[in-house]
């Protein structure tokens, strides 16, 4: 009965159209290619530079931080690692790393062609889409006319072209719909541009919050999908057959958007926050993504947009800034990179990581994905050990966590949420922020009344690998920074070691303060000179 009650607090925020396409999604066949008898001519496009991470050397694969070297064929299901890894595998960004040789590349794509009949999770939609947009890039960037590697690669957009991910939706489906683009371009198929044109017009209008963030809430993938709209517009410039001039309008207008939150979210010293479902080394960086920008419109690469519906605020003083999450977890229909950190927040002193968000080192459906997704993984408060968000399996969310706003200035931000609604009680927290003092004040208030709840409740605070963390007599010492603590029960601390993520993969030793409490507590950060 329980697993049923969480089955329905999950499915039942699903769209109709995500219900339909999921049932098909299981019912139909599994994917396979069928090769046009006549042979498709390519025409190069416009491409970025190699930019991406270098994950091919000497015949050996490097992905999430795994590396794996075949004996003989390349294993293209390959799955040791975990789905991800076999994805990435079958993404094909090795093509446009620096420095890789025209006859290695089209050696490894002629390697895919002759296991094609083989290939499993390769041919789902997601992989087969970036697959789709590197192997064009490549033949673009090397002025390749291959008519088995052309008749393949059309093969391969007919196919992604009846198997869009509406069950998914969310960032799978735009890139499904940036492939099927970039494949309308590269054959110059009208019938594709126009499915590709108006899918991605509503995906971008639905997706794109007004504040230029993505709704998924992970600035990971907010880059790697600004990315992927910057390589298609360079992609799609001076190719005007297609006859929709509004269109390009457009793009760049979402493009505009995107980077003007990206840039609001980025702090001095280029580093993005880790929040959500991110890792380290999967995307490019803001400074990279502005250099593409410029490309296109020079003047625009920097600008920046207030923060306001993705749930986001970034408060700037001279010594420090300070990122607080008082949004929702994502979408309703699509909450699969949702972590339960409500009001958690990141803090950088110095233009160096002070307080930081754990990330991800795994999609594993296993305890080390449960746990950095959790409410405890984060800088905020549990009640009772709960989670504020269901999180569950890998990517699911029952129940989520409702904010509402209470005062947001430049000095002053104060939300409550309703994560601990089954306890009945509600989380409120407030920060306040002084050029060299932040405080925090967290209360737990009765669900009914919000009169205050006599209940306990744990701060944390996740210190990053490089800042040292020292008991001093009832305070404690993090790097430069003093904090200490006051409530009118006297609370409890302690500092523990824990496993931090560092990107896929790979954890390190960290550190994290544990400050117990009843009703209430007040937080002061200070600042050394």
């Amino acid at each position: 009965m329980i697993r049923f009650g969480l089955l329905w607090r999950t499915v039942r925020h699903l769209t109709f159209r995500q219900i339909v396409f999921q049932l098909w999604h299981r019912l139909r066949r599994r994917p396979k290619l069928a090769l046009p008898r006549r042979i498709p001519q390519g025409h190069f496009l416009n491409v970025p530079p190699t930019d991406k991470p270098v994950s091919w050397q000497n015949g050996v694969f490097t992905f999430l931080n795994l590396s794996v070297q075949f004996t003989d064929k390349i294993d293209w299901n390959y799955s040791h690692y975990g789905k991800l890894w076999t994805y990435n595998l079958n993404y094909f960004d090795f093509l446009n790393q620096p420095g890789m040789e025209i006859e290695v590349g089209l050696s490894l794509i002629h390697a895919f062609i002759g296991q094609t009949d083989l290939v499993r999770d390769g041919l789902e939609s997601y992989p087969t889409s970036l697959r789709i947009m590197n192997w064009i890039q490549f033949l673009s960037r090397h002025q390749i006319q291959d008519e088995r590697i052309n008749q393949h690669l059309f093969a391969q957009v007919m196919l992604l072209r009846q198997r869009f991910e509406y069950h998914l939706a969310g960032n799978h489906l735009l890139e499904n719909g940036f492939a099927l683009l970039i494949g309308s371009f590269y054959f110059r198929h009208k019938p594709w541009f126009d499915k590709a044109s108006g899918r991605i017009r509503q995906e971008l209008v639905s997706q794109i919050l007004d504040d230029g963030g993505h709704d998924e809430r992970s600035p990971m993938y907010h880059q790697l999908l600004l990315d992927r709209l910057l390589d298609s517009l360079l992609m799609i410039q001076d190719q005007p057959w297609h006859r929709d001039a509004n269109f390009e309008l457009f793009l760049t207008e979402k493009a505009t958007q995107m980077l003007g939150w990206l840039n609001e979210i980025t702090f001095r010293n280029g580093d993005v926050p880790m929040v959500n479902d991110a890792a380290v080394g999967i995307s490019l960086t803001t400074a990279q993504l502005q250099q593409k920008a410029q490309v296109l419109w020079p003047k625009q690469a920097e600008n920046s947009v207030p923060l306001t519906v993705s749930g986001y605020r970034m408060f700037r003083q001279e010594r420090y800034e300070l990122f607080i999450d008082v949004g929702l977890v994502g979408p309703d229909h699509q909450p699969g990179h949702a972590h339960a950190d409500t009001f958690s927040f990141v803090l950088y002193v110095d233009n160096y990581p002070l307080v930081v968000d754990n990330s991800t080192s795994t999609y594993l459906q296993d305890a080390q994905r449960a746990w950095e997704r959790s409410t405890a993984a984060h800088n905020t408060v549990t009640v009772h050990n709960h989670n504020s968000s269901e999180v569950w399996a890998a990517f699911r969310v029952g129940n989520r966590a409702r904010v509402t706003i209470l005062t947001d200035t430049e000095t002053k931000l104060s939300a409550r949420h309703d994560g601990y609604r089954q306890l009945s009680i509600v989380h409120e927290r407030t920060w306040f922020m002084e050029s060299t003092r932040l405080f925090i004040m967290d209360r737990l208030l009765q669900a009914n009344n919000k009169t205050e709840a006599t209940e306990s409740g744990i701060a944390r605070f996740y210190f990053h690998l490089t800042v040292p963390v020292q008991l001093v007599d009832d305070c404690v010492r993090a790097g430069s920074v003093k904090m200490s603590f006051h409530s009118e029960t006297k609370p409890t601390f302690r500092v523990i070691s824990c496993a931090m993520a560092d990107g896929f993969n790979r954890l390190q030793p960290g550190q994290c303060l544990e400050v117990t409490f009843i009703t209430s507590l007040e937080t002061t950060l200070l600042l050394s000179g």
